[in-house]
């Protein structure tokens, strides 16, 4: 018998029963963002249902949809067209203002101290012996995600990465990140980190809001808010219908959402030395030893070796025609637009008719500004795209900006790539802020 297996074999005679951890994030506020707090929800119950322990969770959650005025079903929240209400149950460790990146780090790395007094105080007591399962839902930019009120950049992401595995807070850890330019969170993840994610999007484009329009229907009323993203109903839908999850290894469920995401491109990050492992060692209740045995045979013949980044050849035709109607997908950026346009035509109030006239000003108005940066942009960088960034510079810049113009609105977080692309110059040659934003606005 090979040598190797002989190994795990009898390293699985003392096997110790682990178990699984899972912090899960929407990032956002607003009814227009609806389907953030609705992805979570729906994460969680579908967590529970395959058996994790409710203690092993922790959410973040804004938590201002579910009661919002505007929600035809108070105190209740659906993920997909007559589907099933994910609020009732959906436990929320840390809302409103405490929904920021400071407490999500604190979290992640067992800080209590530092959430001593927020929220419920809960943070990750994994151990190196458990698997964590991370999964964060909100707008993105190149560089960033967002928060509430403020951005948690890659990397921060980075550094509370190795801090958790400098204090083995985990044996593996799976990311799921549902966002605008999300593989840009991930392009500085080293891969001895034991992490593997998995991205919404590349590095430079937008990811899709999903049941939107005349697909936000629940028992014949229109939520008036898309009810999902694409990528996330995908993967969380999926594990719905999956009976047991230990048939299902990383990799195959990697290549079902890419495939059903048809709108953008879903990327695998960091170490897949071990996507032939079940999902069921992330996303479902403790491991069992035949779990982790069937796992470790996996990993011994189905070794992977491939690049870092990959992604499936969406060649086959969509047979579907709920979900993958492109009628109900809307670029994630727009969704708040496509929301106030929404609730003007089915109102037609004066009231709503100037949140939409407001919006569609910011959009035209922070446009503007982004042209006449990437004009300037020519002359630093020729126009490059940049894979990273000088973080020190892109925070000040960015900070520099929104000081001087105003909070850049969502539908135009992806102007932001023009500053990253600055600082990621910026190696080279030190830029000026004031004079890169004179007469800018």
């Amino acid at each position: 018998m090979n040598k190797t297996l002989i190994f795990v074999l009898l390293g699985l005679v003392s096997f110790v029963a682990c178990a699984n951890y899972s912090v899960l994030v929407a990032g956002s506020k607003g009814y227009e963002n609806y389907r953030h707090q609705a992805d979570v929800c729906h994460a969680y119950q579908s967590l529970l249902k395959k058996g994790f322990q409710p203690e092993n969770i922790i959410v973040f959650l804004y938590n201002d949809v579910a009661n919002n005025k505007q929600n035809p079903f108070k105190g209740k929240l659906f993920n997909q067209p007559n589907g099933q209400d994910v609020y009732a149950g959906c436990k929320i460790d840390y809302q409103g203002n405490d929904v920021t990146p400071k407490n999500y780090m604190s979290v992640l790395t067992g800080d209590k101290q530092a959430v001593a007094k927020i929220g419920t105080g809960r943070v990750l007591e994994s151990t190196s012996s458990d698997n964590v399962f991370l999964y964060f839902a909100d707008h993105g930019a190149p560089g960033f995600v967002a928060f509430p009120t403020q951005k948690f950049y890659a990397n921060d992401l980075i550094s509370t990465f190795q801090k958790m595995h400098s204090k083995n807070m985990y044996n593996k850890l799976v990311y799921y990140l549902e966002a605008c330019e999300s593989g840009s969170m991930f392009v500085n993840l080293p891969t001895n980190l034991n992490i593997y994610a998995l991205s919404a999007a590349n590095p430079t484009e937008s990811s899709y809001a999903a049941y939107c329009g005349s697909q936000a229907k629940v028992d014949g009323k229109n939520i008036g808010s898309c009810l999902g993203d694409l990528f996330s109903v995908n993967f969380i839908e999926e594990i719905d219908a999956t009976s047991d999850l230990s048939a299902l290894t990383l990799q195959q469920q990697f290549e079902y959402v890419a495939q059903k995401t048809t709108m953008s491109q879903v990327m695998q990050w960091g170490d897949l030395s071990y996507v032939s492992e079940p999902v069921a060692d992330f996303l479902s209740a403790k491991s069992s030893a035949s779990q982790s045995l069937k796992s470790a045979l996996l990993g011994l013949f189905n070794f992977s070796s491939r690049p870092s980044m990959r992604r499936i050849n969406q060649t086959e035709e969509e047979e579907d025609n709920d979900i993958h109607s492109h009628e109900s997908f809307v670029d994630a950026r727009k969704a708040k637009i496509s929301t106030f346009l929404h609730q003007y035509i089915h109102t037609p109030s004066a009231e709503n008719f100037e949140m939409l006239n407001v919006e569609l000003h910011n959009d035209q108005k922070f446009q503007t500004f982004f042209d006449t940066i990437k004009m300037k942009k020519g002359d630093i960088v020729s126009n490059d795209v940049y894979a990273t960034t000088d973080f020190a510079c892109y925070k000040n810049l960015i900070e520099a900006f929104e000081n001087k113009c105003g909070e850049v609105p969502e539908s135009q977080y992806s102007g932001f790539r023009h500053l990253y692309d600055i600082c990621g110059r910026a190696y080279f040659a030190a830029v000026d802020a004031n004079e890169l934003l004179n007469n800018v606005c």
